[in-house]
This record gives C-alpha cells, sequence and structure tokens, in this order.
C-alpha cells in the first residue's frame, strides 16, 4: 500500500512589502485611471477569477519591476505572474488551500529514478538533479519532484526516485 508523501512546511515568511496573502481570492483586473508602462489585460482575461499562491518582491532595475509580483492560479489552472494593479481582492482566502510546503529534498540534489518513473522507451534508470516540486495544481499537495536529465525534465512521485 502506498505512503503519503509528508512535505515539511515553508516557514519562509510571507514577503512585508505584500498586500495581499496567500490563498487569497482575487479577480484579474485592467488597472483603473490605465497606467500605460505596465500594460493591459486583455477583454477575455479581465474578470477572471484565482487564488495567490506565492509573491516574491522585485529587485527593480530595467528589465524588471519593484514591489510585489503575485503568482496566481486561476479558476481554469492557467498560471499568471502580475502585479498588485493587475488584481482585486475579492475579501476573502479560499476554504480549501492547503499550507504552504517545501521539497525535502534541495534543488540540485542527485538522484536516480527507477525504470517505472515512465522514462523513454530502452531506457533502464537515469540519474537527474530536482530542480523543484511537481504540481499539478497549486489547490493541492505538490505529487513529487521534477527532475532534470540531460536537458529533459521528468515529473516523479518520492517513491520513483532514490537520492544518490
Amino acid at each position: 500500500m502506498p505512503v503519503e508523501h509528508r512535505w515539511p512546511p515553508d516557514e519562509t515568511p510571507w514577503p512585508e512589502g505584500a498586500s495581499l496573502a496567500y490563498g487569497e481570492m482575487v479577480e484579474l483586473v485592467t488597472p483603473d485611471p490605465p497606467v500605460p508602462e505596465l500594460g493591459r489585460l486583455g477583454p477575455g482575461i479581465v474578470g477572471t477569477r484565482g487564488v495567490v499562491v506565492a509573491c516574491v518582491l522585485g529587485r527593480g532595475g530595467p528589465d524588471s519591476r519593484s514591489g510585489p509580483v503575485y503568482s496566481v492560479e486561476a479558476e481554469d489552472g492557467s498560471p499568471w505572474a502580475l502585479g498588485p494593479e493587475f488584481l482585486r481582492s475579492r475579501g476573502e482566502l479560499h476554504p480549501a488551500m492547503p499550507p504552504r510546503c517545501r521539497s525535502d529534498l534541495p534543488e540540485g540534489t542527485r538522484v536516480r529514478i527507477r525504470p517505472d518513473a515512465g522514462l523513454p522507451a530502452g531506457t533502464t534508470e537515469a540519474v537527474g538533479e530536482v530542480t523543484g516540486l511537481w504540481w499539478t495544481t497549486s489547490l493541492e499537495p505538490p505529487k513529487g519532484y521534477t527532475v532534470e536529465v540531460g536537458g529533459s525534465s521528468f515529473h516523479v512521485t518520492p517513491q520513483q526516485t532514490e537520492v544518490l
């Protein structure tokens, strides 16, 4: 019987400059009044609803913004990375949002992928490096790891990996 993997909690503090919280339900909007240098969202996107799943603070500079950038998972599963100007809080947290978690294997950990992991035909095993967690949706715990092997990425469960 498979054992459910428990991912350790991500205790990284939420950025202090963030106005939206993890799990906050939002609607995608175009800034009003418009801010030409930020651009705008198309009419088919405005009004899309989603949930905040991450936040990073931009460092500024010629090609990036300063201040918070939110990762949002829309209701259709599409991912968005937007500044607060493009998000309007719906005033509530997602009721089924899982706690933030992190990988128990740091990025760069060398692992062997077992043959039952769906490797290309004729491959008996592969060795690669963990590049992050594998999620199918942010509204559920991770499924496993993303492992890079020779320029290709594979999604594997903890049971399909062996730490070297």
